[in-house]
C-alpha cells in the first residue's frame, strides 16, 4: 500500500460518490416516472369507468323500452318460438336502442327503429342521454386540464402532455356532441391500444 499514491484511492472514492449519486438520480426520476404513469393511469381509468357508466345507463334504458314493446307484441301475437327466443331478440332490440343513443349516431330523420320507441320515451332517453354525454366531456376536459396542471415542467415537454392538451382542446371546441365523441374515441383508441398506455 506504501507504493500507491494517495491520489488514486480520492479518485475511486470520487467513482464511487459519482456512482452513488447517479443512481439516486435514477431512483428519483423512476419514482417520478412511477408517480406520473399512476397518476395517467388514474386520469384514463377513470374516464373509461365514466365512459361504461354512460354505456351501462343506455343499455338500462334500452332494456326498459325493449321490455314494454316486446311485452305489447307477445300481448298482441303470442307465439311459442317468440317466447323461446325472448331473451335474444331483447338483447338486440337494447343493442340497437343503445346504438341509436350514441352521439355519433346520424340524427336526420326517422329511423326506422326509432319509430315504435317513441311511444315507449326514446326522445326523452335521447334527450337525458346527451345531457350525460355533456356532463361527461366537461368533467373529462377539466380533469386532463388539472393533470396537466399538476406536472413538471419537464414533463410538459413531453409528447402525452402535448397531446393531452391536444385533445382537451378539441374536446373544448368541439361543436357538437358527435365531434367531441369522435375525438374522445379516437384518443382513447390511441392511447389503449395503439400507444399501449
Amino acid at each position: 500500500m506504501a507504493g500507491v499514491p494517495i491520489h488514486k484511492y480520492f479518485v475511486v472514492f470520487l467513482l464511487l460518490i459519482g456512482l452513488a449519486c447517479t443512481h439516486a438520480d435514477n431512483i428519483e426520476k423512476s419514482e417520478i416516472d412511477k408517480e406520473t404513469l399512476t397518476a395517467r393511469s388514474r386520469l384514463f381509468d377513470s374516464m373509461f369507468e365514466d365512459e361504461l357508466n354512460l354505456t351501462k345507463y343506455a343499455f338500462e334504458r334500452g332494456n326498459e323500452i325493449c321490455h314494454k314493446l316486446h311485452d305489447e307484441q307477445v300481448h298482441k301475437n303470442e307465439t311459442s318460438e317468440e317466447l323461446d327466443n325472448r331473451e335474444m331478440l331483447l338483447t338486440a332490440c337494447a343493442t340497437r336502442v343503445v346504438n341509436r343513443l350514441d352521439p355519433i349516431a346520424s340524427r336526420r330523420g326517422d329511423h326506422p327503429d326509432e319509430i315504435p320507441w317513441r311511444k315507449y320515451g326514446f326522445e326523452d332517453i335521447r334527450k337525458v342521454m346527451d345531457q350525460k354525454y355533456e356532463e361527461f366531456y366537461v368533467k373529462i376536459v377539466r380533469q386532463i386540464d388539472e393533470y396537466v396542471k399538476g406536472l413538471t415542467a419537464e414533463e410538459h415537454s413531453r409528447m402525452t402532455a402535448e397531446n393531452l392538451k391536444m385533445w382537451s382542446s378539441e374536446i373544448k371546441n368541439a361543436t357538437t356532441l358527435a365531434t367531441k365523441d369522435m375525438a374522445f374515441r379516437k384518443y382513447m383508441r390511441f392511447n389503449y391500444f395503439e400507444r399501449g398506455v
